[in-house]
């Protein structure tokens, strides 16, 4: 029983590090939740066997307050450069101390929380933030259940290190959706909800968010190596077994450290994490300790902070949108700014409650964030004398198009345009249905949809595939070659697999991803139509909410009418018959270019009818980036990154499929 117990304690281990740490998962997440149960119903029954580095400690309890903790060594803050010249002068500081050029180690500046972690003969003891650099405090449970940090190191060692907690953009994104969902609090950024997550009482909440951290550097009091530079320490830190940041140089002088700050000015957005700026240090430990600290500061390292992702603007309207389902959505109208390289006008607001609560007004100014680096959104009115002289606002009662009365709905905190053939839900559905995630129709935009619109030519999606030839030569401008690309991509459309034409008929809290949980269980539109609740919300990733949304949808006469319409205009949903695997389980795939035997939408459902995911991005996750004509940046990224590149015949090689 013991030795059963080891095993699966030390496979585990093994299998949280390749990928937490290294981001290469060996198996897929049924076959460690598999283990993981075996586990903890075997050391349940034999409590005496439980260790300290045993997954089963990950998941903590409740507490009732943190302790204050003294550090052993005290956590320094970094002095700021925030150009070349004065980057140039703390290096000129530095150089004058030695004869030599000085080599310098560059990494980035995370955006999250300073922690320090102490371990005991390689067993994590202690987890502390960082305070005010002399007391911080004691998380210890919350910090056990981020799976990035070891209980127990490859080797016994005292050791003292830090690090940076954070949250990943896409993970931040998801949560506030959720919190959105559910009328709960947002936050403003990634640091803010890693900061959140971590000072949970209930460190089963920590454990639910998705925290990581990567290791800067490390105090070695007992161990095989003493490193005598700052790149060797990062490589030690890396053998004993903690996530190191991969974006990181060593350099020969300020030269190579401005270069590297260059570099990343522009590339740091395509991360999947907050960085503010570039950490640089002396590289030597000897000239680290001669060169010493100020009263608040090392003098052997500086921060480099980018240019700021947060600026002041004005408010100057609050324009209201109105989507596919009805949602009426606010807008902020703003004094045109440069925000982190590009000129932002238009900014989210979410919804009425969280102008309410931000209290923010037309006329304010106010700051705003890329949120997560990529979408503009309001974070606060700026307080000033006006701003309790400007009129409070009022969240609207009827709909801005067609004036229908707005209503709320249970559980929700968005107000909705009841009316049904309101022009401006008509119009966003009918934009939705040919979208790229819905039916994906070449050639059909916003803008010709406008033109079909006023002609009274398409007002449902149906109308689209009633259009004859002749009705596209009405539009402005529209030429013969044009007309036909229209009508050609409409009816090559109705082939599209079920999934998709799912998606595309906006059913409330249905997206590309649960339509196609939806299709891979109930494979024709008669299996939709005949489902019941239970059997619905009994599939993996539908719950009940989503599963009584679908359920009405096809319970409608109006609905089921229109799908009657749309089979009776030539609608045949391809089924790929292929059975359903695992064996791609784990594995990500980018597909980018055009292939020759296929679109890439069906080369996505070859993966995921494998057990694969698909992503529109390269990152360190990506396992492999298929590669077809014309790939674009898309290849040129995977190359920098070391991605397995495929093409198209090793790609189909891969699926059995030569």
């Amino acid at each position: 029983m013991q030795d059963r117990i080891n095993f699966l304690r030390e496979e585990l281990n093994k299998y949280a590090y390749n990928y937490y740490v290294l981001d290469n998962p060996l198996i897929s997440d049924f076959e460690y939740d598999k283990l993981f149960n075996e586990l903890k119903e075997l050391e349940e029954q034999n409590p005496e066997f439980i260790t300290l580095d045993s997954p089963t400690q990950r998941v903590g309890g409740i507490s009732t307050g943190f302790e204050e903790h003294k550090h052993k060594y005290r956590l320094y803050s970094l002095d700021n450069t925030y150009n070349e010249e004065e980057l140039r002068k703390w290096y000129e500081r530095v150089q004058k101390e030695f004869p030599e050029k000085v080599e310098l180690v560059c990494e980035l500046k995370i955006d999250g929380l300073a922690i320090a972690l102490t371990y005991k003969n390689g067993y994590f003891t202690t987890g502390v933030t960082r305070g005010d650099g002399i007391i911080g405090e004691n998380i210890t449970q919350n910090l056990k259940t981020i799976k990035a940090i070891p209980l127990k190191l490859f080797e016994e060692a005292d050791v003292e290190v830090r690090g940076e907690i954070y949250m990943p953009k896409s993970s931040f994104e998801k949560l506030n959706e959720e919190s959105l969902k559910n009328g709960e609090k947002v936050f403003a950024n990634p640091r803010n909800a890693a900061a959140g997550s971590l000072r949970q009482l209930d460190s089963s909440i920590t454990a639910k968010r998705d925290l990581s951290m990567f290791t800067y550097t490390a105090i070695i009091e007992k161990a095989k190596e003493q490193p005598l530079t700052h790149w060797e320490a990062i490589q030690y830190i890396k053998k004993l077994g903690f996530k190191t940041n991969p974006n990181i140089r060593l350099v020969n002088d300020i030269d190579g450290a401005i270069q590297f700050c260059k570099d990343w000015e522009t590339k740091r957005f395509d991360l999947d994490y907050a960085t503010d700026g570039v950490v640089i240090k002396v590289n030597r430990f000897d000239y680290q300790n001669e060169l010493g600290f100020t009263s608040r500061a090392p003098k052997w390292a500086t921060a480099f902070k980018f240019p700021p992702e947060e600026i002041t603007t004005k408010l100057l309207d609050i324009e209201l949108g109105v989507g596919k389902t009805g949602a009426v959505t606010p807008v902020a109208i703003l004094e045109p700014v440069n925000l982190a390289g590009s000129v932002v006008s238009r900014a989210s607001l979410h919804n009425f409650d969280e102008i309410k609560r931000l209290d923010v007004r037309i006329g304010d100014r106010v700051l705003i964030k890329k949120a997560a680096e990529i979408i503009p959104k309001v974070i606060k009115a700026v307080d000033s004398p006006e701003h309790d002289m400007l009129p409070v606002y009022q969240a609207p009662q009827n709909c801005p198009n067609c004036n229908s009365l707005l209503v709320e709905r249970e559980g929700e905190v968005n107000l909705y345009c009841a009316n049904l053939e309101c022009p401006s839900v008509a119009k966003a559905r009918l934009e939705y249905w040919v979208s790229k995630e819905a039916m994906d129709i070449d050639f059909i935009g916003p803008s010709v949809i406008e033109k079909l619109f006023a002609l009274g030519l398409v007002k449902t999606p149906v109308d689209f595939y009633k259009l004859k030839y002749d009705d596209f030569l009405k539009l402005d401008l529209v030429k013969e070659k044009s007309a036909t690309n229209m009508y050609n991509s409409i009816q090559e459309s109705k082939s599209k697999p079920l999934s998709r034409f799912v998606t595309a008929l906006s059913i409330r809290h249905v997206g590309k991803e649960t339509a196609e949980l939806l299709t891979n269980e109930l494979s024709t539109l008669e299996d939709l139509k005949s489902a019941s609740l239970e059997q619905l919300s009994n599939i993996e990733g539908i719950g009940e909410k989503i599963a009584q949304s679908i359920y009405e949808f096809f319970h409608d006469e109006k609905n089921l009418q229109m799908i009657d319409e749309f089979q009776s205009l030539g609608f045949e949903f391809k089924v790929l018959n292929i059975n359903k695997t695992d064996e791609l389980a784990g594995k990500t795939f980018v597909l980018t270019g055009t292939l020759q035997n296929m679109t890439r939408d069906e080369a996505g459902d070859k993966i995921k009818l494998r057990g694969g995911k698909t992503s529109s991005s390269v990152s360190k996750n990506t396992s492999y980036v298929v590669a077809g004509v014309n790939p674009g940046s898309k290849l040129d990224k995977a190359e920098k990154l070391g991605v397995i590149i495929l093409n198209e015949d090793e790609f189909l090689k891969l699926l059995g499929e030569e």
